[in-house]
Order: structure tokens, then C-alpha cells, then sequence
């Protein structure tokens, strides 16, 4: 059992490091990428399974392996979490951010359910005896509900860039925008030397601030870029 205990710390903190450094970020996850994981997952566990009944994969190590794993995801989603509290932090405050029931209200209410679900796995509040798989399992979906409490569905546009979804996109890295419809807002931007787009609804009464807002930026950035040029030249 304490050998379970310390490989399953040792694991969530190398995890945790994983997930605080962004290793990986929502944009990266493809339906290619995704299916090839849970084709892998499942490649995976019928092989375990399959051991197990040839007696090459015991329940002492198969309980293992499992509270590992959820130690892993544990780590992972919980510096994910850290991280992105962080991130919104040092972004300064929100300038705007399209703020209805579904954005904001509605995700809470479900990141707070699968908290509250991770609570209740851990058998911190039954008569169920604690295991580490038990315990480890329940911190990793207490990490997920944590995580998702800092993703926002919707853009926010705060006083150092736009963060969309997981990641921060600096006002320097801000290329243009144009009205993809008429209540929807495209945005143009670099990352890692590509450009990039999105899309996002604004209602009619926030679009004019939305434009002011976007155009001052523009005009802040070719103002810099025109300084930078002159103390080039000179």
C-alpha cells in the first residue's frame, strides 16, 4: 500500500508540472488526435485485461497502475488549473466579455457538480473505506470541475490580450478584425509565427464598444511599431 502512495505523489507532481507548464492546450486537440487516444486507451486496457485473465497482471498491480493513472490526471488538470488562474490574473482586468446565462451561470453550475461528484468519489463523507484508487480518483474529477471552472466558453478581452479558452493571446499578437456577420466578430491573430482566426457572437448593444476598443488597440500597436522603426533608424 505505501508503495502505491508514493508512486501515486510522484506521479501527480511530475503531472502537475505537465500540466502548469502547458504542455498541451484545448486549440491542439484535434477529433484525429482525440480518437487515436481513446483508440489507444481501449487498445490498452483490453490488453491489460487480457493478462489478467492469464494471471500476468494481478489485482494488487492492476490497482497500481489505476491509481496512478488517476494521479496522473490529477496533476495534469490541477496545474492546468493553477496555471490558468495565473494567466487570467497577470492579464489584468476585463475590459469585456459577453456575459449570459449560458457562459457564465450554466458551466459553473456543472463545474461545481463534478466537484462536488470528485468530493463524494473520494468516500470522504461514506462509510466506504479509503483506497487509493477511491482517493485518486476523486481528486482527478475535483481537478477537472476546477480546471473547467477557469475555461470560459466565450471570449475575454482583458487589459493584456484576449484570453480564448485556455490561452492568452497578447495585444501585441492582435492582427485585425472584421464582422463575419452582424452580430458575429472575427479575429485575426499570430501564433507561433502563423495567423490565426476566430469567431465570437457580440449582441448589437456592445458592438460599438467592441469597435472602439479593437481599433484603439490597432492604433496602439502601429504607433509602437512606428516607434520601434524610428529608434531603429536612428
Amino acid at each position: 500500500m505505501l508503495w502505491i502512495v508514493v508512486s501515486a505523489i510522484l506521479i501527480s507532481l511530475l503531472s502537475f508540472w505537465g500540466g502548469y507548464k502547458r504542455l498541451l492546450y484545448i486549440d491542439q486537440i484535434t477529433p484525429r488526435n482525440l480518437s487515436i487516444t481513446l483508440l489507444g486507451i481501449v487498445v490498452l486496457l483490453v490488453v491489460l485485461q487480457w493478462m489478467h485473465r492469464l494471471g500476468y497482471f494481478p489485482e494488487a498491480i492492476a490497482g497500481a497502475v489505476m491509481a496512478n493513472a488517476y494521479a496522473s490526471a490529477f496533476g495534469f488538470f490541477a496545474g492546468a488549473a493553477v496555471q490558468q488562474f495565473q494567466q487570467k490574473k497577470n492579464a489584468g482586468d476585463i475590459i469585456y466579455v459577453n456575459r449570459s446565462f449560458w457562459t457564465d451561470i450554466f458551466p459553473n453550475i456543472v463545474a461545481i457538480g463534478i466537484i462536488l461528484f470528485g468530493i463524494q468519489r473520494t468516500s470522504l463523507f461514506s462509510d466506504l473505506p479509503f483506497t487509493p484508487i477511491r482517493v485518486t480518483s476523486g481528486l482527478s474529477i475535483m481537478a477537472i470541475g476546477a480546471y473547467s471552472v477557469t475555461v470560459r466558453l466565450v471570449p475575454e478581452f482583458r487589459a493584456k490580450g484576449i484570453i480564448l479558452l485556455d490561452r492568452l493571446i497578447k495585444w501585441d499578437d492582435f492582427l485585425s478584425y472584421s464582422w463575419f456577420s452582424e452580430e458575429v466578430l472575427e479575429i485575426d491573430f499570430k501564433l507561433d509565427d502563423k495567423i490565426r482566426s476566430f469567431k465570437t457572437m457580440i449582441p448589437d448593444d456592445d458592438s460599438i464598444f467592441i469597435e472602439k476598443t479593437l481599433s484603439g488597440k490597432i492604433a496602439e500597436r502601429l504607433e509602437k511599431e512606428e516607434f520601434d522603426e524610428y529608434e531603429e533608424m536612428e
